[in-house]
């Protein structure tokens, strides 16, 4: 089965919450109050998407996260990766493997390599494709007043 991480979950709504409302600065401890989340979780996304280069931050008591990118040149690969690290199937999926420590033990007697590393490409150009503008389309019920 092919799914995302509970952490890329998570990641993709608050990302999306910033995206909906623009010009939101919002700390970490509004946010897992707001989305019902651990605070170390929505801190640790939220350093993860600062180093991705999606959002910035101030300290202090105006302090807070805010989104420097548009939600139309944030891709959903962007947001697994920055989350989750490279995204790939399976580890035969993935040009160059073969000699390394998760090569597969069966890539001698397996014909399926080259047709998976044909889906693996589909799904990373589709997952390239979706932006978070598109992922954005339903607004929830509530959000956090913007901050500025």
């Amino acid at each position: 089965m092919i799914r995302f991480s509970k952490m890329a979950d998570y990641g993709v709504l608050i990302l999306g919450h910033f995206g909906r409302n623009e010009g939101l600065q919002a700390s970490s401890s509004e946010l897992a109050a707001a989305f019902h989340m651990p605070k170390t979780v929505v801190a640790n996304l939220l350093k993860a998407f600062r180093e991705a280069g999606f959002l910035d931050s101030r300290r202090g008591l105006h302090g807070g996260y805010w989104l420097i990118r548009t939600p139309a040149s944030i891709s959903l690969l962007d947001i697994l990766k920055a989350i989750d690290g490279p995204v790939q199937l399976t580890d035969c999926a993935v040009e160059g493997v073969r000699g390394t420590q998760d090569a597969c033990d069966y890539e001698d007697v397996c014909g399926s390599r080259s047709p998976m590393q044909n889906v693996n490409q589909k799904i990373l150009q589709l997952l390239d494709e979706t932006d978070l503008a598109q992922l954005m389309t339903e607004s929830p019920s509530h959000s956090l007043p913007a901050k500025h």
